[in-house]
């Protein structure tokens, strides 16, 4: 499924299943057939059904998530505590070179590869007053190219998320659509199609400090702190295309 693709579809669907169903059979296309997706911030703020926090849906092997809560495996899961301090897409298997694991960390890593969740990918989602969600991605029967597609999982997660968010927070009205600028969206046009700020300058004969100040301009009523995340929900608002 191209990316395209799956944001129109998104932001057609009305239901929290219906977005889940879809970005199920997203990454499923590109080989990853098992997910979490949680709330490490606010998890009150979703309806999360009878999942225990942080997860809001997942569908993991049952035997592995009732023993995984059971042990209370969510309070010392590196994953999941780590992924607050990332910035981006992660392999699993990076935490063991990130960070110095403990003996029972390193046994919650190697008791997830014995359930058939291997080859697992982080992304953290950081929103707005410090929140983090996490969607997280494995394969059952190992994925070789797993770090191939982090770019792609990531933009694909931050939809995602943005779709299930705005439906499924009960307590919050629907997002305004911010008002760009002309120039402030023909800039995130052209980053969206994969350009530089300095490409982007040559291209609108503007000084690169100029692009730099439309961009920033565009990212704070966006409310995004990075490229991919200002791109992703300005399609989503039909500010700009892919």
């Amino acid at each position: 499924m191209r990316i395209s693709e799956f944001i129109e579809q998104c932001n057609r669907e009305k239901s929290p299943e219906a977005v889940l169903s879809l970005m199920q059979r997203a990454v499923g296309d590109i080989g990853f057939d098992r997910y979490a997706y949680c709330a490490l911030t606010g998890h009150d703020r979703y309806l999360p059904g009878n999942k225990p926090a942080p997860a809001i849906a997942l569908n993991f092997p049952t035997s592995w998530t009732d023993y995984y809560f059971e042990r209370r495996y969510q309070a010392i899961d590196p994953v999941i505590v780590n992924a607050p301090r990332i910035e981006g897409p992660f392999l699993w298997d990076s935490m063991s070179t990130r960070y110095r694991l403990t003996r029972r960390q390193a046994a919650v890593m190697n008791q997830a590869r014995e359930a058939r969740l291997r080859d697992g990918v982080g992304v953290p989602l950081h929103g707005p007053f410090g929140s983090v969600c996490l969607l997280t991605f494995a394969a059952g029967d190992g994925h070789p190219e797993a770090e191939a597609f982090l770019a792609k999982l990531a933009i694909l997660s931050v939809q995602f998320h943005l779709a299930y968010s705005e439906i499924a927070r009960a307590d919050v009205d629907p997002p305004a659509v911010p008002e760009l600028t002309e120039r402030e969206r023909e800039c995130l046009q052209w980053l969206a199609n994969g350009k530089s700020r300095w490409e982007v300058s040559q291209i609108l004969h503007l000084s690169e400090n100029t692009v730099r100040f439309h961009v920033k301009n565009a990212f704070r009523k966006l409310d995004a702190n990075n490229r991919v995340l200002a791109v992703v929900k300005a399609v989503r608002y039909r500010l700009i295309s892919l």
